[in-house]
């Protein structure tokens, strides 16, 4: 079985930041897509409707274990160190995943 490439839209620097600080629990990944249906984790997507495991690329592994390394260390940060890093994140993000 193959799966679909669904292009992302640019991930913003914002969105990125609101969700390192918490103010929003969906990732700029599910931010796009139907998280009733996909649950972004930092090698995969899981499909609900499947119940199975899509593997992703690199590109997407390397921005989502960046961007819970981020969240994991943001409460010892202050405002303008994450959203620098938020910079450096957009420019690395993803800009598609398989579904």
């Amino acid at each position: 079985m193959t799966n679909d490439i669904f292009s992302l839209k640019k991930i913003r620097r914002e969105d990125i930041f609101r969700y390192v600080v918490g103010n929003t629990n969906y990732c700029p990944i599910e931010q796009q897509i139907d998280p009733m249906i996909y649950e972004v984790f930092e090698e995969s997507i899981y499909d609900n409707k499947t119940k199975k495991f899509i593997m992703q690329d690199q590109e997407f592994v390397y921005f989502q274990k960046q961007l819970s390394l981020l969240r994991n260390n943001a409460k010892d940060m202050n405002s303008s160190e994450i959203f620098s890093i938020c910079e450096e994140l957009e420019e690395i993000s993803p800009k598609t995943i398989k579904l």
